[in-house]
């Protein structure tokens, strides 16, 4: 897995006084309204680390109000951008080899940038909680292995061997987790001392079981306290340099279809640009750099050549000049480069016609490029419009998707592993449909590269992607950027920033009646991620074979349930399936249903407890229990784990909050629905070794959806 980004935070830059945490998924969405922060939010971030060298510039980037202490108070040293990535598990291990401590310590590391470029780069996440089981058990089995081929080993007594092997046999604790405690690790020591007594007065076994084994694990249970990782210069710059670029991309880089080569070659060297004019002049730059062709020898070769010999006098004052046609050898080489300078046109054009049709879905479109003089055009048709169009006289849809395609090929040179993108409200200017076709190309495109992008569109809201949309909005208090993964309308300041999220709901159910898609209502955002995960999960294993889309629809509590229920309701009056917890709350939503709306279809309104037993279940109880425990304890520390705390069978949620309320854990409002978006971008973790019973209950619950 390459390194990955998994949160940021923006400080002092621009409108931004101190954002909170921004949780980075794979696919992740900033909503909100104009003026709210959403550009400065990605930008901060692109100047982290940009794929095409964008400079930090103060005036434009310190805040404005702030700007007249910048120089006095020395704040060049300032840090405007903090972020925590995953690092590449090769480069992980070569970190930690090189600082001598374990790689699960290394897993994370900190950057940081300031306003005059310089970088922290840190590893502050060196205290571990627990350490996976399965790394110790792989650890004992290298050892064992090399030990029966020691030679040292094979001339003991067959007594001492058998007692070796059996001591290392059950050197591992039997805890039922996962992880090892640092308990744990401090019983193998203990056990292990108790061991080398055995070989006596020798030498070469002791000091065979003090490097091979003892060592390591003495160095796990140095990562439980957590010491500061000294890092040197190498290992802080080999770090930086696996730390993916960030292409950032808006509407200002959008390319003309005709282009004026003086003007173009005179941006490309300015230092003095705006921050438009710099996008611009940025996607010129890439557009020739992909024709393999600069500015300078486009125009030369496109204007009839001509030697111009001048005269001046002693003060360098030029008195006269003369023009002299080309010779007959001198006109045949010129003839060749501008053929030449032809060919590479028509083959870039023809390869950027290819290559753009294995992203865009709107048009089967062919690109040309014609360089005649001064100017150089892109051209555009397609199967409708035969003949050739300027790139300008198409949709201004097509023009942003054209010149991002450029941005993105270039600037990560085709290397797309290795790089995040930043899109700042793209598709602004396209159909609805256009807009969905975006929104899907986004998903398949985030299978291999981060993505993080800005709507108010509720077409580019993806209903199945929901852990990862944040609210953007202005503080009425403060004046200032805020981010918050709330998407209810408790928070007043946010209400209109996430409007797009609720007109995509609508959007969703819109698309259900029409579509013929299955409707479920669920109480919340959390029974929508978690049914969502089920979902992807039973496709992923053929479960869900041939079957209809599913589109889960969170009503705000058991209350929302009959007011959304009669906006899904087909028009042949079928009404849609409901799924409820089993608590007190959710068994009176279960009669009133089924004693009013639900009186003549009482088979649709389902309880969580029908598919695992007859207790006060909610939705949670339907996920792995031991990937559910892992995440909790992770998420909440306290001196109890809860996963001691847990007992099997009994409704999760309520052992929780009681756990949580024992151990002094404040359990914010909301904390299940912040909980799944834990869950769902571990997916592949949670997933991971789902007993064959639950896989059973899942499509159990799933065919009854489709009953």
């Amino acid at each position: 897995m390459p390194t990955k980004l998994l949160r940021y935070k923006v400080i002092n830059f621009r409108s931004i006084e101190e954002s909170d945490w921004i949780d980075a998924g794979d696919n992740t969405c900033l909503v909100g309204t104009n003026e709210a922060g959403k550009t400065n939010l990605l930008i901060a971030l692109w100047k982290l680390n940009p794929a095409n060298k964008e400079p930090i510039i103060p005036l434009a980037d310190y805040p404005r109000h702030l700007y007249s202490q910048y120089k006095a108070d020395g704040h060049e040293k300032d840090v405007f951008i903090k972020a925590d990535f995953e690092l590449d598990e090769q480069v992980r291990d070569k970190v930690a080899k090189a600082c001598l401590c374990d790689p699960e310590q290394a897993r994370i590391t900190s950057i940081e940038r300031r306003y005059d470029g310089l970088y922290h780069i840190l590893l502050p996440y060196s205290k571990i909680e627990q350490y996976p089981k399965s790394k110790v058990q792989k650890l004992l089995s290298d050892f064992k292995t090399i030990l029966e081929q020691s030679e040292h080993f094979v001339k003991e007594p067959d007594a001492l061997k058998e007692k070796v092997r059996g001591s290392l046999e059950t050197l591992i604790p039997d805890n039922g987790s996962d992880n090892l405690q640092k308990e744990d690790i401090q019983v193998m020591l203990e056990n292990l001392s108790k061991l080398l007594v055995e070989f006596g007065k020798k030498q070469n076994l002791p000091e065979f079981f003090n490097t091979r084994l003892i060592s390591p694990l003495d160095k796990i249970l140095k990562s439980f306290e957590g010491k500061a990782i000294e890092t040197t210069k190498e290992i802080r710059q080999e770090i930086l340099n696996h730390i993916p670029k960030f292409v950032y991309y808006s509407d200002y880089g959008n390319l003309d279809s005709e282009i004026y080569l003086p003007r173009v070659i005179e941006d490309l060297k300015r230092t003095d640009l705006t921050e438009s004019a710099r996008a611009k002049a940025r996607t010129l730059d890439v557009l020739f750099k992909y024709v393999k062709l600069s500015a300078e020898e486009i125009y030369e070769l496109g204007n009839d050549r001509k030697i111009v010999v001048k005269k001046y006098d002693r003060y360098d004052q030029e008195v006269s000049s003369e023009e002299l046609n080309l010779t007959a050898e001198e006109e045949k080489e010129w003839a060749e480069k501008k053929k030449e300078r032809g060919v590479l046109l028509r083959s870039a054009a023809s390869e950027l016609t290819k290559s753009f049709k294995k992203w865009w879905q709107q048009g089967n479109y062919v690109f040309a490029f014609e360089a005649d003089g001064s100017h150089f055009r892109i051209n555009v048709s397609d199967e409708l419009r035969t003949e050739a169009i300027e790139l300008e006289g198409r949709s201004r849809g097509l023009q942003w998707f054209f010149s991002f395609f450029l941005v993105f090929l270039v600037e990560t040179k085709n290397q797309h592993e290795n790089a995040i993108l930043l899109l700042d409200e793209p598709g602004l200017s396209l159909h609805p449909l256009a807009q969905y076709d975006l929104a899907a190309f986004f998903r398949s495109l985030s299978e291999n590269n981060q993505l993080i992008y800005t709507s108010h569109s509720p077409f580019l809201v993806d209903m199945e992607n929901l852990a990862n949309v944040k609210a953007v909005y202005v503080d009425k208090s403060t004046g200032r950027t805020k981010v918050s993964s709330n998407l209810r309308y408790d928070e007043v300041d946010a209400e209109k920033s996430i409007y797009p999220v609720h007109a995509a709901l609508g959007l969703t159910v819109s698309d259900t009646l029409l579509l013929g898609c299955v409707p479920v209502l669920v109480e919340g955002p959390s029974d929508q991620i978690y049914l969502s995960m089920i979902k992807r999960f039973l496709i992923g294993i053929g479960k869900l074979l041939n079957s209809k889309e599913f589109v889960f629809i969170p009503t705000g509590g058991v209350r929302g349930m009959s007011p959304v229920t009669k906006l899904v309701t087909s028009r042949d009056g079928q009404l849609p399936t409901v799924l409820l917890d089993s608590d007190r709350l959710g068994k009176d939503q279960i009669k009133q249903l089924k004693d009013n709306l639900y009186k003549e279809q009482p088979d649709k309104v389902l309880e969580v407890s029908a598919f695992l037993g007859d207790k006060a279940f909610e939705i949670e109880d339907l996920l792995p229990v031991q990937a559910f425990i892992k995440n909790i304890d992770r998420e909440f520390r306290a001196k109890e784990f809860f996963e001691d705390a847990y007992q099997a069978g009994e409704p999760i949620v309520d052992q929780i909050e009681k756990w949580a309320a024992q151990n002094g854990i404040v359990l914010k409002k909301g904390w299940k629905v912040d909980f799944a978006r834990v869950m769902i971008n571990n997916f592949d973790k949670v997933m991971k070794d789902v007993p064959a019973d639950l896989i059973e209950n899942w499509t159990k619950l799933f065919e009854t959806f489709t009953a």
